[in-house]
């Protein structure tokens, strides 16, 4: 019936608004109100792989595009970046 937790991963200091995993699913990207993305390395059993900085308000939306070369966050800066992950 599923719905059982596998993993709680956490290093955010504010709330985490946005999740995406990139198309294999390897790699899972969270954007929070302490204005950070973070990439865990999902195939490493959840390893903070990096920490991505410059929006300076809360991230509330994260995505990958479809080859998962690309990263775009969206913020309360008013802000869209893109993220070269390649």
């Amino acid at each position: 019936n599923g719905g059982e937790l596998l993993q709680t991963l956490t290093g955010h200091t504010g709330y985490v608004y946005s999740v995406a995993y990139n198309t294999d699913g390897s790699y899972l990207a969270s954007g929070s109100a302490d204005n950070t993305i973070k990439i865990w390395d999902m195939s490493n059993g959840g390893e903070l792989l990096q920490t991505l900085t410059g929006h300076t308000e809360w991230i509330v939306s994260v995505v990958y595009n479809t080859d998962g070369t690309h990263l775009a966050s969206g913020a309360g800066d008013y802000a869209i970046k893109i993220w070269d992950m390649s």
